[in-house]
């Protein structure tokens, strides 16, 4: 089933309108989009590097140590090595 009256120059009078309120609503929600983005970019928190970290356990945020130097935040570091066995004097 057709429409009985097919009017092309009419509907294109009819929807002229709302096409071209549709066509705004969606130029001014891209351009919220964009100013939306720029806004938190430029806003937003800096990422920590590996100049910074964070110890997963308190939270706290502290200067990481060097690769390969001895210290630092792993539980293999020499700051958390057990103590060497003592020994008994020499006679």
């Amino acid at each position: 089933m057709s429409a009985s009256d097919n009017n092309i120059d009419k509907q294109k009078r009819r929807h002229r309108g709302p096409l071209i309120g549709i066509a705004v609503v969606v130029i001014f929600a891209l351009g919220y989009l964009v100013w939306w983005f720029g806004y938190e970019v430029a806003e937003g928190n800096p990422p920590q590097g590996a100049d910074v970290q964070m110890d997963g356990r308190t939270g706290e945020t502290g200067a990481a140590a060097p690769a390969g130097s001895v210290g630092g935040n792993s539980p293999a570091s020499a700051d958390n090595a057990p103590a060497p066995p003592a020994t008994a004097p020499a006679d």
